[in-house]
């Protein structure tokens, strides 16, 4: 290979580590939206339950609640996991750029 190319493909990398740093922070906000919903959801079981007229009615709220709540702990465990991702790629982008320096001192 020669030298111009390793570059271009040293710069390659670099562009796919911004694009992985981009979606690390596309999913930061992910999380942070679903945070969101869930404190506004707060409130409003809150107010639910309150007003609930019966026992019955209160523990379906209650049930709901809890299934919300599992639900939003999955959407921000996967938003983490996928973040974990991007990192692992990130780190292995870093790697080849390491390598590709190598190549540039050998020539």
């Amino acid at each position: 290979m020669s030298i111009d190319s390793i570059k271009r493909q040293i710069e390659g990398y670099k562009r796919d580590i911004d694009s992985q740093k981009a979606k690390i922070a596309n999913c930061k906000e992910d999380i942070a939206k679903i945070k969101i919903r869930k404190s506004r959801d707060t409130e409003s079981y809150g107010r639910k339950l309150k007003s609930a007229s019966s026992t019955a009615t209160r523990h379906s709220i209650r049930a709901q609640k809890k299934r919300d709540w599992e639900s939003y702990a999955r959407q921000i465990q996967r938003e983490k996991d996928q973040i974990n991702r991007y990192k692992d790629r990130i780190i292995s982008y870093r790697e080849d750029i390491k390598r590709a320096r190598e190549r540039l001192k050998r020539l």
